[in-house]
């Protein structure tokens, strides 16, 4: 971990297009200020910790979403032939 010790106005440049300015300090609080290209996320960690979790639980669930065991055939519009496909799920228990 890099520490740097920075005072209001001065900045921090990360790469080539991050820049962190300090833009007011106020007893223990720092007011920070982040110039970044879009295409870089920027969170703060709890809300970024947030997200992290989210996208864990999602795709842990996402293994045990079910489908279902008959799709309905598409609905026949005026004009088109009838192409009525049953497509089913073998059973699991064999």
């Amino acid at each position: 971990m890099l520490n740097i010790t920075r005072r209001r106005g001065e900045r921090i440049v990360l790469g080539d297009d991050v820049f962190i300015s300090v833009l007011e300090v106020s007893g223990q609080t720092v007011r920070l200020g982040i110039e970044a290209p879009r295409s870089v996320r920027v969170y703060r960690e709890e809300i970024w910790l947030e997200v992290k979790r989210e996208n864990e639980a999602a795709a842990a669930g996402a293994g045990d979403a079910k489908l279902p065991v008959d799709v309905p055939a598409p609905i026949k519009r005026d004009g088109e032939t009838s192409r009525s496909v049953a497509v089913t799920r073998p059973d699991p228990r064999g």
